[in-house]
């Protein structure tokens, strides 16, 4: 490696050398400005001289990053610092794919798990048109937590054609755990049509991905050879040897799965990577069933299917994946039987419990949304406690094999606890479980010892038992704390968040410490629109992380990366990691549907939303997701089929109303408005159905009555003790001002009246709560009214509050410049500003879409700004009450100038105020253009 750059480059400080190859040096860097860690890669100038082919590899690479895929490196920026070409990327913590190899002891379900998430890389990818073209172990990384990283997207493309091919022969240097370049293997690792020099496609991928996947295997490469000649002609004309020649206990699935991949034709390969990673996880699918767990009464021998001696090296003889795979059947937790007569321990060893083994990745509990589903179709009060008579009826009525029942007993100040796993058909003990405390204070510490104890005896094994085994003691010490704790957790769990929070609050004063608590109000405070106070609890479990179980530390990661960072991609990250150690929990998949709506991805939005029901069909945040995401798309029809399923299984909330008033809004049913506003009466967030009628009203041009229910759902919003939302709404309406104030899209920078306005607004939004969504609802109105001194110090404070989010940096900051641009007479540069904010802007409420149309219009390009119109009017659902979309009509009439346009914005505002700007502009506009056309006739 040569001598590293100075210690700076552009905004990058050079902390480390992390290795060098034919594509390039590497080193590990820290961002000053974002102030993150990344990956710095300098460009050879060899590959860099031909200008068009490096911004051929630019936007490809940038194209595979925006996929926003967690499998596919995040690339931060590609650019040119001293003369010298460079890729910013994330830092992986973690090793390489070639490391873990010459390691060995990797399990075939571990291999699966790899393959599998590369896979699903390069399916996206390829669904895009890209294909990789140098899938080698080198350019796949391991992070340290078992998630799978595709590097170099692009990077090949960039050698093809180049005047100096790279040394394939030449030693590669490494300084550090992974080396991103080009190795001597890499000629090991191409397809027949590659090593011809022939196009490629997608099938090329799939060519070196069943060479890495039989090397993972096999430990050898399926073509080798002394010289490059030698290599290259085994690729073209040989068979690869057996893969039973090295692991003869390969199962016959994956021997084909490996021989269609490395196919010489590539017509008799799979055809798309989706193909190949459909039979990968159906072959993990089909193991994980035939792993069947043989409790021998005499030797408790465990048969696992998914581990055989791989010729690599050790081999880890209990699979976590396995014994995720090996209990199917739902385990029902029935009440604590308390025989010492303290109320303290009433509810409160049933959560203490079901924390404790909900942390197993091996045993499924029977959700509480389902069990109180289960009592109301039996006639009883979905509240009455699950005694063991009541527990063995719900077990026959669900078709649940067992269920878990506990007692607590007192002699003087010593407890005696028991668990016991019953059969719920025969009513035999599987297994039994004693601890004892000597004082009240160790009765938590007893209860977790025997819960580990009870695990280990159905049949989990002793290293998963130990690598999932938070204490509880360490959770809260307080068992007056946990009993309102569990309180609280049962009103979430029946979606009262307003009533859920009191108890959580109270638990926190109890015990400061307890990160349940926090995580608990952090959702609840996210469920009802307010950020800030979420980030702030959610900050707050994140420092008391180390005192809870790995299931509850991804939920608390999840929660931090949404609220506190805003990080989109660790989000997803973090959610698969759930969802591959505990596939049988639906909140990871209900936050992955909600994670997708952040970033507009509404199609994911329902595939996530779909499988959260099938997980837990009682769960009203998987309803509610999955409601809302069909809304999204314009699926009215299945809004309302979602929402009365949920209503049947009498699963109710605020969203499903929403959802509802807003289809039949589009649909023009008055009266079903009016049954969903009233269904608020009453209710603790009565302010919602006041906001409600303020988007109505300004859909239809009723500028008067809107401002009159704006003013009253921020007052009330205000006095209800959610000021987060009294600003949103501030904010919001203080948008909607500005665009009616301009008869031609946007006002006049010198209407001094508009000024205070909306000075007066914004101010009392930001008075009320600065969040990052007040912050940049606020920061584009100023804006776009012209006052850009304003705006920019609010653009300011975002990028320094929030230095992280996904969105603020890459969607609402784009937005707030490109408005700026537009006010100053800059079409052309606001249409640039607004590139960075394509790939989230479907989330964006129409502001990028409207935005870049004023601005065609503004440069008379009539066909994109028709094409920017059409992107509002064809994808309704994703802002029913918008402001926007009448005006995007309007606009639509005006590139077109349509009189038929024109008409159908009038009979959109036909109750409109008749002095509204733009409808005073619209019908002189139209009346001249009647005109023209009649002189024309």
């Amino acid at each position: 490696m040569t001598a590293a750059p100075k210690k700076r480059f552009g905004r990058y400080k050079i902390l480390s050398a992390i290795g060098a190859g034919a594509m390039g040096e590497v080193f590990l860097a820290q961002d000053m400005k974002l102030e993150r860690k990344v990956a710095l890669k300098i460009l050879p100038e060899k590959f860099t001289v031909n200008q068009d082919r490096l911004n051929r590899f630019v936007r490809e690479a940038k194209a595979a990053s925006s996929l926003n895929h967690p499998n596919i490196i995040t690339i931060y920026e590609v650019g040119k610092f001293g003369g010298a070409n460079f890729i910013a990327t994330e830092f992986i913590d973690g090793e390489t794919l070639r490391d873990v190899l010459r390691k060995g002891g990797l399990s075939l379900d571990e291999v699966l798990s790899i393959f599998i998430q590369t896979a699903e890389a390069l399916s996206a990818a390829h669904a895009a048109g890209i294909v990789h073209r140098d899938i080698k172990p080198e350019n796949i990384m391991l992070r340290r937590d078992g998630y799978v990283k595709i590097l170099d997207f692009g990077l090949a493309k960039l050698i093809e054609g180049s005047e100096e091919k790279p040394d394939y022969e030449g030693v590669t240097q490494e300084l550090g755990k992974t080396n991103p370049g080009v190795v001597m293997g890499t000629i090991s690792y191409m397809s027949p049509e590659q090593a011809r020099g022939l196009e490629i496609d997608v099938r090329s991928d799939v060519f070196s991905f069943g060479i890495v996947l039989y090397e993972m295997i096999s430990g050898r490469k399926p073509f080798e050879g002394e010289t490059i000649s030698d290599i290259v002609a085994a690729i073209l004309t040989k068979e690869p040897p057996l893969l039973t020649t090295f692991a003869p206990d390969a199962p016959k699935e994956l021997q084909r799965i490996v021989k269609k991949t490395l196919q010489k034709k590539r017509e008799k390969r799979y055809n798309s990577t989706r193909d190949l990673l459909g039979d990968l996880k159906d072959l993990r699918e089909e193991l994980l069933h035939e792993t069947k767990l043989q409790l021998n009464t005499t030797q408790g021998e465990i048969v696992n299917n998914l581990n055989f001696s791989l010729p690599t090296g050790r081999v880890n003889q209990n699979s976590t994946a396995a014994d995720s795979g090996s209990v199917k059947d739902a385990l029902l937790l029935t009440e604590f039987g308390n025989l010492t007569g303290e109320a303290v321990f009433d509810a409160t060893l049933k959560t203490a419990l079901a924390f404790s083994l909900e942390q197993s990745p091996f045993l499924d509990i029977f959700p509480e949304t389902k069990v109180r589903q289960t009592l109301r179709l039996m006639g009883r009060s979905p509240d009455e406690r699950v005694t063991e008579d009541l527990g063995r009826e719900i077990c026959q009525r669900q078709g649940l094999k067992a269920y878990i029942a506990g007692t607590i007993s007192n002699l003087g100040t010593i407890y005696v606890l028991t668990l016991e796993a019953v059969n719920a058909q025969t009513g035999e003990t599987i297994g039994r479980q004693l601890a004892q405390a000597e004082s009240k204070e160790q009765v938590l510490a007893a209860l977790g010892q025997a819960a580990s104890g009870l695990r280990e005896k159905l049949g989990e094994s002793v290293r998963s038992i130990e690598r999932f085994d938070a204490q509880l003691e360490y959770t809260t010490s307080s068992l007056e704390a946990l009993k309102v704790y569990s309180m609280g957790r049962e009103q979430s769990q029946k979606g009262k968040t307003f009533e859920a929070n009191p108890f959580y609050k109270r638990a926190i004063e109890l015990d400061p410490n307890f990160a349940h608590a926090y995580l608990g109000l952090a959702g609840n405070y996210a469920n009802t629109n307010q950020p800030k106070l979420a980030a702030e609890c959610a900050a707050k479990a994140f420092e008391l992380r180390d005192r809870v179980s790995e299931l509850e530390k991804l939920r608390i990661a999840y929660f931090y990366y949404i609220f506190v960072t805003g990080e989109i991609d660790k989000q997803i990250e973090t959610l698969e990691l759930y969802k591959r150690t505990y596939p049988r929990d639906y909140r990871a998949t209900a936050n992955l549907s909600y994670s997708y709506a952040q970033i507009g991805q509404f199609e994911k939005m329902v595939d996530a939303a779909r499988e959260a029901v099938r997980l837990d069909s009682n769960s009203f945040v998987s309803h509610t997701n999955l409601a809302e995401s069909l809304l999204r798309l314009n699926r009215f029809t299945e809004v309302r089929e979602v929402c009365q399923r949920a209503f049947k299984q009498k699963i109710d909330n605020t969203d499903f109303h929403i959802c509802l008033y807003q289809t039949a809004f589009i649909e023009g049913d008055e009266a079903t408005m009016e049954k969903h506003l009233a269904w608020f009466s009453g209710q603790p967030n009565e302010y919602v159905a006041l906001n409600l009628q303020t988007g109505t009203a300004v859909f239809r041009g009723e500028w008067r009555r809107s401002q009159d229910f704006s003013r009253r759902a921020i007052d009330l919003a205000a006095k209800s003790d959610a000021k987060a939302i009294a600003a949103q709404y501030a904010a919001e309406q203080a948008l909607r001002i500005v665009f009616w104030s301009s008869g031609t899209g946007l006002p006049s920078a010198g209407d001094e009246r508009l000024k205070l306005i909306i000075k007066t607004q914004t101010q009392n939004a930001l008075r009320l709560e600065r969040n990052s969504l007040t912050l940049s609802r606020t920061a584009l109105a100023l804006a776009l009214a012209g006052q850009q001194r304003e705006a920019e110090r609010l653009a300011v404070e975002l990028s320094r509050e929030f230095p992280k989010d996904t969105l603020i940096n890459n969607l609402w900051l784009p937005i707030i410049r490109a408005a700026a641009e537009l006010q100053n007479g800059k079409a052309k540069e606001a249409i640039e500003e607004l590139e960075t904010a394509k790939r989230f802007e479907r989330a964006a409420e129409f502001y990028p879409q409207y935005i870049r149309g004023l601005a065609y219009l503004q440069l008379n390009i009539s066909k994109q700004a028709i094409a920017e119109f059409d992107k509002i009017l064809n994808h309704r659902g994703e802002a029913v009450l918008s402001a926007l979309y009448p005006l995007a009509r309007l606009g639509l009439a005006r590139a077109k100038k349509d009189e038929k346009e024109y008409v159908k914005f009038f009979e959109m505002w036909k109750n409109a105020d008749r002095d509204m700007p733009a409808l005073v502009q619209a019908e002189k506009e139209f009346e001249k253009i009647r005109l023209s056309n009649s002189l024309k006739g």
